[in-house]
């Protein structure tokens, strides 16, 4: 038997204004692991002029653990 435990679902939800600003919502991310993930929209669209952390910001970050159970 094999049981995995999979990372929940993340989303980008991206909106480009009229004048061309950026508007980037991430979600699904626990504690500070979406700023790597912000981080990197930053270097395709350049510097942010501001940011606000939603509650999942401020919770606990996952950990990802993988157990494999084999049997025979």
């Amino acid at each position: 038997m094999i049981k995995l435990k999979f990372m929940p679902q993340r989303e980008f939800e991206i909106t480009i204004g009229k004048t061309g600003e950026v508007e980037l919502h991430v979600k699904g991310f626990k504690g500070k692991g979406c700023l790597a993930a912000v981080k990197i929209f930053e270097e395709i669209v350049g510097e942010m002029k501001s940011q606000q952390q939603t509650s999942e910001f401020y919770e606990p970050e996952e950990q990802v653990q993988y157990r494999i159970d084999q049997r025979h």
